[in-house]
Order: structure tokens, then sequence, then C-alpha cells
């Protein structure tokens, strides 16, 4: 039977007012969407759409100010079509007034109007949860043990004996246990299942309870804390431990995967051999921690993979230039079309003479529509983006007023405007577009796959900053940027640093940034506080070690560079030597460290660092040793020459005699 929850349930649940009471507050609703509605107040009318028809309608600010902007006879125009949609009410948030005369249009068209004082946001947070715990489809299993481990929900099947140790070993390093056993699952949305403890919602005398074996089990209260549990967790990922088979060939972790439908979702699913010697739980831990970087929308063995290849090839080190403002930067619609590879429509002569001065990209919604208040604010001297959607939009409006919206619409001093899947630009719009000198660039590239990599590209460009590959920690209260080429261990040094209590700023790619007091500071360029190790993956050092093990950016004090020692040159080639190098016009001392098997790097970084610091307080490790050395040199020359004399003497004597 399909799971239903009727309007008054959540007028009731939410406290809402009703302004308009009709026979639609016993409407049952079907569909956990919330809808926020944007073309549809202008009149245009969605075929077909579940999501317009079916979903609770939420107005915020931006919705409210834009009815309140038309006039009676543009009410009278454009809502009729928008309430001629089946949804089953509107909830007016916050504290703002609407036009009157829409009440009466919605009376008119018996549309149920109902407010909260709750802000937009808010309210469409928690309406959200609410709907999706009410309509969740569930089922109940019991072959599955189930775990959050850095965040991430992960369901253990396979080798019973595997999974109850590693399972065993993940709680102990603080993972936080679900079930083991009896287990609902719930769809709560298109694509989202969540798992929870079957016992709790049945208040069974045994709620946290790991199986041992068919007559042990242990309360994992008592001996882990009830830290250490939780009730319900999103289901992300499925892990099959089993045994090893040399006839079965193993592919990297994170690189490929199987999949598994549960409630009709695709559910990724990693098999992991297990064998005598392998680190079951930390490998476990890896594959939370890629699962998290995928749902961030990267795979992180090919991401590093790849932009270690860039950055060995070539350090990217961007310039900055100032004026009287301070630093300043501005990059050229001929470099940024370059970069992207961009169709050139028109335009192509003004390409060097256009810049972009920030890195904000804007799409314009209503605009079209001739609401253009939200563009003055913020948008009018921002590179530009219009998709298939805004296009289909501008077809359904009569030829006159399209071309007035165009004209208001290209009238503003834009960098450039870029079309995105868009196969046959219609006349039109380019005859306009090039009546006010405008350049328009094409790619064919979707807008969600575009929009990251633009907005990526334009953040690294306009910082004031150079971004070098290395590792940069914080060592006895110093910045260290450690480097060395590929494979040298920079990572693998850094990761025993904080395992001595040192502190991880930036894995891989580090971006330095010089302030105006001439400090340089160092930051991760991406992805904080995660490192790759080789053999092992990407870790999350925050979540693996704690806050205390990490820190945002710190102030660059030092560089090592870490060489490899050569088996002939052991004997011969000395461990340690100083230089200095410039970064940004900026003076730092640079230490070189040959490494090799018999050497610990982390060791010899914290001596390098301690005499960095020794030095910062007046002590110089080299002249106190020359010193010392002259001093004992002088003792002994003292020594000896009381020691000839005496000799001497006894000579003498026995001469005499």
């Amino acid at each position: 039977m399909e799971k239903v929850v009727s309007l008054e349930n959540i007028i009731e649940t939410f406290n809402l007012e009703v302004i308009n009471y009709n026979e639609n507050l016993s409407k049952e609703i079907v569909l956990s969407a919330v809808h926020k509605p944007g073309a549809e107040l202008t009149g245009f009318i969605f075929e077909n759409s579940t999501e317009v028809d079916n979903s609770i309608h939420v107005f915020g600010v931006e919705e409210i100010n834009y009815i309140n902007r038309l006039s009676h006879k543009e009410l009278e125009t454009r809502l009729p079509n928008y309430f001629s949609h089946s949804f089953p009410c509107i909830v007016i948030t916050g504290d703002l007034k609407i036009n009157s005369f829409f009440y009466e249009l919605s009376k008119k068209y018996n549309k149920a109007i109902l407010r909260t004082n709750t802000s937009y946001e808010l309210f469409v947070k928690d309406l959200r949860k609410f709907l999706q715990k009410e309509l969740a489809p569930e089922i109940v299993v019991n072959k599955f043990i189930f775990l959050e481990i850095f965040g991430m929900g992960i369901l253990f099947a396979g080798d019973r004996n595997a999974i109850v140790g590693t399972c065993i070993e993940l709680l102990e390093k603080n993972h936080r246990f679900i079930t083991d056993g009896l287990l609902n699952i719930k769809k709560i949305s298109e694509n989202e299942i969540i798992g929870e403890n079957a016992y709790s919602n049945k208040r069974l005398n045994r709620n946290y309870f790991l199986n041992i074996s068919e007559v042990e089990k242990i309360n994992i209260v008592e001996f882990f804390g009830i830290g250490s549990t939780r009730n319900s967790k999103k289901i992300d990922l499925i892990v099959k431990l089993e045994k090893w088979s040399d006839s079965v060939f193993y592919d990297r972790l994170g690189i490929d995967s199987t999949t598994q439908y549960i409630l009709g979702i695709e559910i990724e699913k990693l098999i992991i051999p297990v064998r005598k010697g392998r680190n079951l739980a930390i490998i476990i831990e890896t594959a939370a921690m890629n699962m998290r970087m995928k749902k961030n929308g990267q795979n992180p063995a090919k991401y590093f993979l790849e932009e270690t290849q860039k950055l060995i090839k070539k350090n990217r080190k961007k310039r900055i230039g100032d004026n009287d403002m301070g630093f300043f930067k501005a990059l050229s619609i001929e470099e940024f079309q370059q970069k992207f590879n961009f169709d050139i429509i028109l335009g192509e002569n003004k390409l060097n003479n256009r810049f972009i001065t920030s890195t904000n990209i804007y799409k314009p919604s209503l605009e079209f529509s001739g609401f253009y208040e939200l563009m003055e604010e913020n948008g009018e001297d921002k590179l530009q983006i219009i998709t298939d959607s805004e296009f289909k939009y501008l077809e359904m409006l009569d030829e006159n007023i399209r071309i007035d919206i165009l004209d208001k619409y290209m009238s503003y001093d834009f960098p450039a405007v870029i079309l995105l899947g868009i196969e046959d630009v219609p006349k039109y719009f380019l005859d306009i577009a090039n009546k006010y000198n405008q350049i328009v660039l094409y790619s064919s590239k979707q807008y969600s796959e575009l929009y990251i990599d633009l907005l990526e590209y334009l953040e690294v460009y306009f910082a004031p900053s150079i971004t070098l590959h290395g590792v940069m920690v914080e060592v006895y209260g110093f910045g260290v940027l450690l480097k060395g080429k590929s494979g040298i261990g920079k990572s693998e040094t850094a990761l025993e640093l904080i395992h001595r209590g040192h502190r991880l700023i930036a894995d891989d790619m580090v971006k330095l940034t010089k302030y105006p007091d001439g400090r340089v500071v160092g930051r991760a360029d991406k992805v904080p506080y995660f490192m790759e190790i080789r053999g092992l993956g990407i870790i999350d050092i925050k979540t693996l070690y704690g806050l205390g093990a990490v820190r945002r950016s710190k102030k660059l004090d030092i560089i090592i560079e870490l060489k490899e020692l050569k088996e002939d040159e052991y004997l011969t080639k000395a461990d340690y030597t100083e230089s200095t190098i410039s970064i940004m016009d900026t003076p730092f001392q640079k230490v070189d460290l040959y490494i090799s098997s018999g050497r610990n790097a982390a060791s010899m970084v914290e001596i390098a660092t301690m005499k960095l610091r020794a030095k910062k307080l007046g002590y110089d490790s080299k002249k106190e040793y020359h010193l010392k050395n002259k001093i004992l040199r002088e003792i002994e020359e003292v020594e000896m020459e009381k020691n000839q004399e005496i000799m001497n003497k006894r000579f003498k004597n026995k001469e005499e005699e």
C-alpha cells in the first residue's frame, strides 16, 4: 500500500496559518519533494510535470517580491495558468506581506494558501525531512551488520568471522555501530535510502548487540559507550568481505566496483579479499573516505593521479599584479576562451579587450520575465551562462515582448555570454547580442558539467597566490613545506609527523598566498585535511586523528626538499645542506635532506625544524659546535704541553741518575 500524508497533518505539525480554506486541505500528499516556483509565475505551463503538480509550493522573498511588483492586469493574465496546475497548496514564508489581489485570485481558482513566520530555508528543510520520513517505503532484512564510518553508512556482508573482527577494530577506532541482524531499510527519496536499528523500533531488549557467534554476543554500549552507537544512517556503500583467491583479479580500491539494488536504488558494492596480514579496518576506512569523495563528485584515485601528473610537469605559478588599490587581476576573454576551448559565435575581434574581474558566474532566470532587481544587485557585470531551458521559455513569449526583454538584458555590460548545449541559436538572439556588441561563446557541455570547472578555474586565477606541489605541515609551531620528486615519500613523512603530534596543513597541492604585511601563508588548494598515501589510498587526517591534527592555514617558515641518497653516496654525501630560496620575492631557508632506507625522514625534518627554532632564539648549533671544538682543541693542546713537560722532567731525572 502506498504511503500518504494529509495536508491537514502538515498544517497541524508545522502550526501553519490557513488563509484560504477549501477542500484541498483534505488532499493526500504522496510526493516528498517541495517545489520553489519560477517560470510558472510568469504564466508558463509545464506539461506533465509530476513535481509541479503534486508538490507543496513554497514562496520565499524572491517570489513574494516578484508577485508584489505585478499589476492587477499582469496578475490576472499570468496567475490563471499557474493556478491551473494541480498542486495541493501554497505556503507563504517569512514576515513579508504579499499582494492582496493574489489572495483574491487564489480564492477564485480554489487554491489553498497557508502562511508561516519561519524563514524559507528553515521551513523547506524541516518540511522535506518530515515528508521523507512519513512517505518512505521500507523493508526489514537480517543478513547485514551496519556501521557508520567517517560519516558513511556501510553495510557488511560475506565472511562472518572477518566482519566481526573488523567491526570490533573499527568500533575501537571510534566509529559507530547501528545494528547487527535486524535492519529496517527505508527509501526516503528517489536516490536515497536509510537503515535503522529495527530492534530499537520494536523496543526489544537488545538494541545494540554484536553477535560474536550463534550463542555469544557483546553489548556495544557496555564495551564502547553510548557515543559509539546511532539509531539510523543513510546507506552509502555495501562491503562484502570474501576469502582471498589467487585465481581472482582484485582491482585497486576506488577504481572499479559493482553495484547492488535495494528498494530500486543502486548502491555501490565493494568486494574486498581477506587474507592473513591484511589490515581490514584501515582498508574499510579508506573505502569509506573514498566513497565520501565520490559523493562530492570526485573519484579520489583518478583525481589525485591526474592532478599529481599535471603538477609534476609544471607548477602552476601565477604572478599577481598590484595597483594603488592593492592586489588586482583581470582575465581576458581571449585567454578564458582558449582555456575552455569555447566556440566563438560573436565578438571575435573583442576577445582581447573584454575582461573578467571576479569569480562570480550568473545564470538569468526571472530576468527574462522582466524582473531585473536581482540582476542589478549582483549580476550585471558578471559572466553570463544561458542554457536551453531559458531559450524554451523565451520561445513561449510573444515576439514583441521577447525582443523587449532581450533588448533590456543585452544592454548590460557583460564580459561575455556563454551558451551551453544549444544546438540552433535563434537569429533574433544573435541580432540583439550583436546590436549591443556582446561577446557570445558556445559549448556543447551541459551546465552541471561545466559550472564547477569554470568556478574552480576562476577562483584559482583571481587568488593573490601561487600553487606548489608538495606537503605542508606544522612542526613545533613552524610552517614546513616538504618538496621533492613524486614518490620520494613526502606524504609518508608527513603522516609519521602527524603520528608524532604535529599537524597537517595541506597535501599534494599547497596554495601559498602573500599578505600585504609580507607573510606567505599556506593552505590546501582544494579539499583540506585529505592525504594520499601510496598503497593505502586517500585518507582524511581530520577524521582519523581529530581536529588537533590539522589546521586550516599556517605561515610558511622553512622549505625542506627530500632527495634520494644513492648507495654509493652513503659515506660521502652530506645528510643536511642549507641554502636560500625566494617565493613571491620573499626569501626562505631551504634545507636539502638526503634520505635512504636507513634514515628516518620524519626525525630529520624534526631536527631541521628544531635547528631553525634555535636560530630564531639566537642559538646557532654549527657555530656552537665549532666554538666547542676550538675550546676542546685548546684544552687538549694545554694538556699535551703539560704532559710533555712532565715527560721531559722524568726523562731528565733518569739521565741524572
